[in-house]
């Protein structure tokens, strides 16, 4: 979560005030290799109202309370990790995952079959029927 008092120190050192422009905070922000809703957030938070805090709780739930799917880079901001994951490659492992490829599909068809026949052929052998009656041996 974020608090004032942090992202006004933040400001501070790298020699910001916090009466500064939008545009300023937000590349100071930025170049420090912040997420871009954490920058939103964190100018929300700077020019909340003290008293009601109205502009906080409002911030809290566009950042918290969102329904959108986490991106890689959100993941890797939150835990402090590096990842090399892209959504396009998320996607595509998804798709390839979730669809049978031909030769998966030739290899279960075939399966089947052989299955198939050699439980007729077993089924005839031990029922003495069809190539494996008394008449035929």
């Amino acid at each position: 979560m974020l608090h004032r008092s942090h992202i006004e120190k933040f400001l501070q050192i790298n020699g910001i005030k916090t009466t500064a422009p939008d545009e300023e905070i937000k590349s100071v922000l930025l170049s420090a290799h912040w997420h871009k809703d954490d920058v939103e957030a964190a100018v929300l938070v700077l020019r909340e109202n003290l008293n009601t805090h109205k502009t906080h709780v409002d911030s809290l739930h566009k950042v918290f309370r969102t329904d959108d799917r986490l991106r890689p880079e959100t993941i890797s901001s939150l835990l402090g990790i590096e990842m090399n994951v892209t959504s396009a490659d998320i996607s595509r492992d998804r798709h390839s995952r979730a669809s049978i490829g031909s030769r998966q599909l030739i290899i279960i068809a075939l399966s089947a079959l052989i299955g198939s026949l050699l439980f007729a052929m077993i089924s005839m052998w031990y029922l003495e029927m069809g190539i494996f009656h008394q008449t035929l041996r």
